[in-house]
């Protein structure tokens, strides 16, 4: 669909950012922001952004670790939900979550059963057959295969960000449209970038952005 002149594409870092960026060099109406890692920078500079000027459209963009290897590395999705991790209470009985441990109501907008969705998807037909994922967003990256799992189990995730539920979470309080779209670099636990493919990720990326707004 035609998301017209006004559009804001953010990134984590400004390695992330520039690949996209060189990719719509020539296309007029777009705003670039690298905002920072993590759930805290990505909250303050998106908002700061927002209340500054009036987007039609937001776009996430950036790499993500993935919890299955269904997903090739170097390959992009498109996330349709997020969740917080590890936002609760840790107890001798175990771990219960924010909204199950009664301290926000899962239902208190812009959540719907603990969980933040993003209502765009349908409103881009160049993404239907792009992979739709569960995002998971982290401020702690595990290392130990057990724990990943575990974390994967909890929460019933797919990918993994340090972002994700920030961005959805801005947006949908500012009613601004936005997708998050992310390259698959690396399994979830695999420290050894060596291994990563952050460049493939990224150049997928550029592709499904192209097929959004060019």
């Amino acid at each position: 669909m035609d998301v017209g002149q006004n559009i804001l594409v953010v990134a984590a870092t400004a390695m992330e950012l520039q690949v996209v960026q060189k990719a719509l060099v020539h296309h007029a109406g777009v705003e670039f922001a690298a905002i920072g890692v993590g759930a805290l920078a990505t909250a303050y500079s998106l908002t700061s952004l927002l209340k500054e000027h009036k987007f039609e459209l937001a776009l996430n963009v950036g790499i993500a670790g993935t919890f299955y290897p269904k997903f090739e590395l170097g390959s992009a999705v498109v996330v349709e939900q997020e969740k917080l991790a590890d936002f609760g209470v840790a107890s001798a009985q175990g771990f219960q979550d924010i909204f199950t441990a009664g301290l926000i109501n899962g239902h208190s907008a812009p959540f719907m059963h603990g969980v933040l969705h993003c209502p765009c998807l349908k409103d881009f037909p160049a993404l239907k057959d792009v992979p739709k994922v569960k995002g998971l967003t982290v401020s702690t990256l595990l290392e130990e295969d057990v724990h990943v799992r575990k974390r994967a189990s909890l929460y019933g995730a797919e990918i993994e960000t340090m972002e994700g539920a920030a961005f959805f979470y801005v947006c949908l309080q500012e009613s601004v449209r936005f997708l998050q779209l992310r390259g698959i670099s690396n399994v979830v636990g695999m420290r050894d970038k060596s291994k990563w493919k952050i460049t493939e990720a990224l150049e997928s990326i550029v592709e499904v952005v192209k097929s959004v707004v060019v």
